[in-house]
């Protein structure tokens, strides 16, 4: 095999692989925001919409997702938007890491009061 021709199908190989593991992740899980946390979304307790700036928005949504597994017990998803841009990054939190974060947004707003 010519070595000008192993780049472009070691570059087709990589690309199939990756996507091929995220569509049986999206398969397995049951969906596109369940394949990004790597886990079953069970349910959604809710959301809370920050306040931005005039143009952009950020969101934040708590999953409870489904593993049977402590170290995936909740999911954040964090979602800003803007003009022509949208952006998602999801959090993994085990159950004793959400305790604590629930428990430092408690202590943060105690002081407010």
């Amino acid at each position: 095999m010519n070595p000008d021709q192993l780049f472009p199908m070691l570059f087709f190989v990589i690309f199939v692989f990756v996507i091929g593991s995220f569509v049986v992740k999206f398969i397995k899980y049951g969906g596109f925001k369940a394949a990004i946390f790597n886990a079953p979304i069970e349910r959604t307790a809710g959301e809370v919409t920050a306040s931005g700036g005039q143009l952009t928005s950020l969101v934040v949504r708590v999953h409870s997702l489904g593993d049977g597994s402590a170290d995936k017990a909740i999911g954040l998803e964090i979602v800003a938007k803007s003009f022509a841009s949208y952006q998602m990054m999801p959090v993994t939190l085990s159950i004793s890491e959400a305790k604590k974060l629930a428990a430092l947004l408690e202590s943060a707003t105690a002081r407010r009061s």
